[in-house]
């Protein structure tokens, strides 16, 4: 029986919580962060970003703290007053509520000036009662002549960049284009609404599409732009990674496309195993991530569960099931590095 004396203990508040989480993964995360960004700096930025969406605590952890390393390593500013890059609450079938990284159209156009391919770059909003023509062929050009007032609805709007060589290019979007877009984006919550800057900042989200657009005239050596893009427009299709080709903009098999990349954590080096996969004559079941005590994702019991599954498939089979769980296996070995350890070596015998 409890002593009189006994003081009841608070449970960990959310926020506390995600810096405690934070906090035990800090050497996998300074592994990840680039040379000029501490821990500490990170460390505040996420919480100072987190603290003004309180609804991403609710997100799926894993899936947090991935967005968050995301940011950081492309040198993206959290700071809603930068505008550089969002962090969103997105509804997944599978998992709930989800956070997924995303770049805004500054914070794209910064990583293409930073590329030094880039000497400056500009995206604006056509509207219906400006004067708006543009030629392309021999002699391309556009001639743009903005209203102070009265200027109505969106009707399009264009990126013009000038290259270190001097050239200049440039692209436009009509209405239709971009709303179209916007109605395939996959950041929508339970109720299919479409959620964060498509309907709280449609004009930035516009300047976006067509920034987006444009990358595919831009030079491929704009690494960081490109790789936001990437991550940027896969996201926009719901598909929960980034490896996209940037000319196509058809979705890359994962274990086609890091054949060549060398493997960076247990999941890739897996992944880079895997040369081929067989034909889907058989379809795994989706192993759903379970709730512990305090309500978060149990990734400890979510790979022993994986063990057993798969410890009556065939390696054909097995090659599918690690395809149709890459992503909740990336986030097993942020969330849960010693269980997923021993997951990977199930999996290789």
């Amino acid at each position: 029986m409890p002593s009189d004396n006994a003081v009841a203990i608070a449970p960990a508040k959310p926020m506390d919580r995600f810096r405690q989480d934070l906090a035990l993964r800090e050497h996998m995360i300074k592994a990840l962060l680039p040379q000029n960004v501490t821990f500490d700096k990170f460390m505040a930025a996420v919480v100072a970003a987190v603290g003004n969406n309180p609804k991403l605590l609710e997100c799926d952890r894993g899936s947090l703290i991935k967005s968050c390393i995301q940011a950081a390593e492309l040198g993206l500013s959290l700071n809603p007053t930068l505008g550089e890059c969002d962090i969103l609450s997105v509804y997944d079938k599978q998992r709930g509520s989800v956070a997924q990284f995303r770049p805004r159209y500054m914070g794209l156009m910064k990583l293409a000036r930073q590329s030094g391919e880039v000497l400056k770059i500009e995206a604006e909003i056509v509207r219906e009662n400006d004067e708006f023509l543009f030629q392309k062929g021999g002699d391309p050009r556009i001639d743009h002549r903005i209203k102070l007032s009265n200027r109505g609805e969106m009707i399009g709007a264009y990126c013009v960049w000038t290259l270190k060589n001097g050239e200049k290019q440039f692209e436009v979007m009509d209405r239709d284009q971009i709303t179209a877009i916007r109605d395939r984006s996959s950041a929508k919550n339970r109720d299919g609404k479409i959620v964060g800057p498509w309907a709280s900042d449609p004009e930035e989200m516009w300047r976006k599409t067509v920034v987006r657009r444009a990358s595919k005239y831009m030079p491929r050596s704009c690494d960081g732009f490109v790789s936001a893009v990437a991550i940027d427009t896969a996201r926009e299709i719901g598909v929960d990674g980034d490896v996209i080709d940037m000319e196509t903009g058809e979705v890359i098999d994962i274990t086609e496309a890091r054949e060549d990349i060398k493997p960076t954590s247990q999941v890739d080096a897996l992944a880079a195993k895997i040369k081929s996969v067989p034909k889907k004559d058989w379809e795994p079941a989706i192993l759903e991530v379970g709730l512990d005590d305090d309500g978060m994702s149990d990734w400890g019991t979510w790979c022993a569960e994986a063990m057993s599954a798969i410890s009556s498939l065939n390696q054909s089979q097995v090659n599918l099931w690690v395809k149709a769980h890459r992503n909740l296996l990336d986030e097993a070995e942020l969330m849960a590095p010693h269980e997923i350890k021993k997951l990977m070596e199930f999996i290789s015998k």
